[in-house]
């Protein structure tokens, strides 16, 4: 398998304070909570085919390139869970969607989300 590459589509407020606090999943949409320096985030992703919740520590080959210093949501474009999944027969999705990777990484987890949408919907909230 490759070394995950990808892009940070989201800069802003870099640095560790980053935080996940809610994951909510109804039918084919995610809603993921988090707290970006003292800000209430919400993303929400639509079309969802899978997503995993993995402590950091157990995506350490993901560091060196996804990190808070980086950004905090990312799509990737190889070498991710996708393309593990990718690698198995049994993984059917991939033969009927044009599914896309994205990456949110937290003070202590990490989110990957399997979606065909280009990109989750971004909502900020007042402090």
């Amino acid at each position: 398998m490759s070394h995950p590459r990808g892009v940070a589509l989201v800069t802003e407020n870099l640095g560790d304070e980053v935080s996940f606090y809610s994951l909510k999943y109804d039918a084919d949409e995610l809603v993921l909570q988090l707290k970006v320096a003292g800000r209430r985030c919400e993303l929400t992703f639509a079309c969802v085919s899978g997503f995993r919740l993995l402590d950091q520590a157990d995506l350490m080959e993901y560091w060196a390139e996804f990190s808070l210093s980086n950004g905090w949501l990312f799509l990737l474009t190889e070498g991710g869970w996708l393309a593990q999944e990718q690698s198995r027969s049994g993984f059917m999705a991939s033969c009927n969607l044009a599914l896309r990777e994205f990456l949110v990484v937290t003070d202590k987890e990490c989110v990957s989300v399997l979606s065909c949408e280009n990109q989750p919907d971004i909502q900020w909230q007042e402090p």
